[in-house]
């Protein structure tokens, strides 16, 4: 009974994310809001919260007149919290209804003016942290009409998303890497993994990846940090990294196992802390370095050494590797991918990689 109860309450959270991810598919504002917010905001509020909506150096520290300063804009701090009214509100009143210092724009600023500044800012969030705001807030309102949340009849994201399964009268789709099955009418569904009971081979896990092997197709080498392999290259493993991380650090100290091995580490970027704190810094260091992984060895601990600057168009691979890496699903670091689109998420000894790569591909 506990075990069923146990996955009853599974399908109701894979459920609940795949709803979440429908929110975040489809967003309130356009391509044109986002375009016209981007200048309205430079213009009115970059001086105050950061050219990228990044907030004030230790704004959740009050100043001498117990003010905070500017929080970020960008998803990261608590905007997402508010519904789209409050947003425009405070813009429209500032912040001198809540004690704060934030001037009111309602002389300067139309609705319609308000409201691309919120979507230029909407735009910087993951798509997790807009997928919980929209279901959060429910109904949105632009332009003098009120519409529903984002997402739709979840029947009908499924219809018109799917593709016929190996199960005749099943349709399946995938969204936010969630996959659903449903019968061809959208009457009945489920959202899980479906196996082949004759032959044991769990046929969503293939699907997903597939997925994850087209995703990793997209980063460029030159984006990533590359450990090569010893003499001729057998294999390889893509590792999302953070130098904050005692367990990426551990693995890093393995790395030379690996590469000894024939295998080559593939490096992404991945802040756990976001756009922040001194992982963030060291990494966008690592990434304009000439010697990346030199310095990935002294970021880690593994090297003594001074790290350089981090100020370069190449760091900029470290925001993009964290943007892609919430979209991937990484929750933490290290996350590995190994050659045929295998998750590992979490630690794993370069012994016990090195035997399921020998097992898959190293002969």
């Amino acid at each position: 009974m506990l075990k069923r109860l146990f996955s009853i309450s599974a399908f109701f959270i894979a459920l609940q994310l795949f709803q979440m991810s429908a929110y975040a598919e489809s967003r309130w504002y356009n391509d044109q809001q986002v375009k016209s917010g981007g200048k309205l905001y430079q213009q009115n509020c970059a001086s105050c919260h950061g050219k990228k909506a990044e907030g004030t150096k230790d704004w959740k520290k009050r100043d001498a007149n117990g003010k905070l300063p500017p929080p970020p804009l960008d998803g990261t701090a608590h905007t997402w919290h508010h519904p789209l009214k409050v947003l425009r509100g405070t813009i429209r009143k500032g912040g001198a209804p809540v004690g704060g210092l934030m001037p009111a724009f309602k002389d300067k600023l139309s609705d319609e003016e308000m409201d691309s500044i919120i979507a230029w800012l909407q735009a910087k969030w993951p798509d997790e942290i807009y997928a919980a705001w929209s279901k959060r807030n429910g109904a949105i309102t632009t332009g003098g009409k009120t519409a529903a949340a984002p997402g739709g009849s979840l029947a009908a994201l499924i219809l018109a998303n799917s593709k016929p399964s190996p199960v005749k009268g099943i349709v399946q789709t995938s969204l936010g890497g969630k996959y659903v099955y449903a019968t061809a009418d959208g009457r009945y569904g489920f959202v899980g993994d479906l196996v082949d009971l004759k032959t044991g081979e769990n046929l969503t896990e293939g699907l997903r990846k597939k997925d994850r092997l087209a995703q990793l197709d997209r980063i460029k080498l030159e984006d990533m940090v590359i450990i090569p392999a010893q003499g001729k290259e057998k294999t390889w493993i893509t590792v999302f990294t953070d130098t904050s991380c005692a367990y990426c650090r551990k693995l890093h100290r393995e790395v030379p196992q690996l590469s000894k091995a024939g295998v080559s580490v593939r490096y992404i970027a991945f802040p756990r802390g976001g756009k922040q704190g001194q992982g963030y810094k060291d990494l966008r260091s690592v990434w304009c370095s000439k010697d990346r992984a030199a310095a990935m060895s002294i970021a880690k601990g593994v090297s003594k050494g001074t790290l350089g600057s981090g100020s370069c168009k190449a760091a900029d691979a470290v925001d993009e590797g964290y943007q892609f890496g919430i979209n991937f699903g990484i929750r933490g670091t290290p996350a590995i991918v190994m050659p045929d689109g295998e998750f590992i998420s979490g630690y794993r000894p370069a012994a016990e990689l090195l035997k399921k790569l020998r097992n898959a591909s190293i002969k």
